[in-house]
């Protein structure tokens, strides 16, 4: 992906990206967060997905789920933006071992996502009266392996039966590492 790529699918001129961006590195960090940012939207913004939600460790399971859903329902509609978030997290990776700051674009990505993730499932679990047995960091971490591995196969093979049966899975997962208050 160049510079001239990204002017031309945003509509504006090359010398719009160039004036709005220090470098490729600044451009490839705000697509990033913006990407991160947008998947964190889909789950906040259907208030009902909070609604009543209900107490103890099945009510954590059905929240944490319908989150996910919300989730999955973003990824799903949007399966070039996926893509592209793997292709930046690889173009960091390559030109990481030659530039060390370049890292930072993925390291940057994941860490966003793993704090976006702490909050959404630490949330979970206020409103349910429950509390996690494991570190929220680790499962956050954890949530966003499986993921991760569920929109790449998923755009292999485009099986959303089987990546519904697998987020039903996640949830339980996710739900045995807590206990009501």
């Amino acid at each position: 992906m160049t510079t001239r790529d990204v002017a031309q699918a945003a509509g504006v001129s090359l010398g719009v990206v160039h004036y709005c961006f220090e470098n490729k590195d600044a451009l490839m960090t705000e697509l990033v967060k913006a990407l991160s940012m947008e998947l964190r939207d889909s789950v906040d913004a259907d208030d009902s997905v909070w609604a009543d939600a209900g107490t103890g460790i099945e009510a954590l399971q059905k929240l944490v789920r319908n989150g996910l859903e919300l989730m999955w329902r973003n990824i799903e509609a949007t399966p070039e933006r996926q893509l592209l978030t793997y292709e930046t997290t690889t173009y960091a990776l390559r030109e990481g071992e030659a530039t060390p700051a370049k890292i930072a674009i993925a390291r940057e990505q994941y860490g966003f996502n793993d704090a976006t993730v702490a909050d959404v499932i630490s949330h979970c679990t206020d409103a349910t009266s429950t509390r996690f047995t494991t570190p929220v960091t680790v499962l956050s971490r954890f949530i966003l392996n499986m993921i991760d591995g569920m929109v790449l196969r998923w755009l292999v093979d485009d099986d959303s039966e089987a990546v519904a049966a697998q987020l039903d899975l996640l949830a339980e997962m996710v739900a045995a590492h807590a206990d009501s208050l």
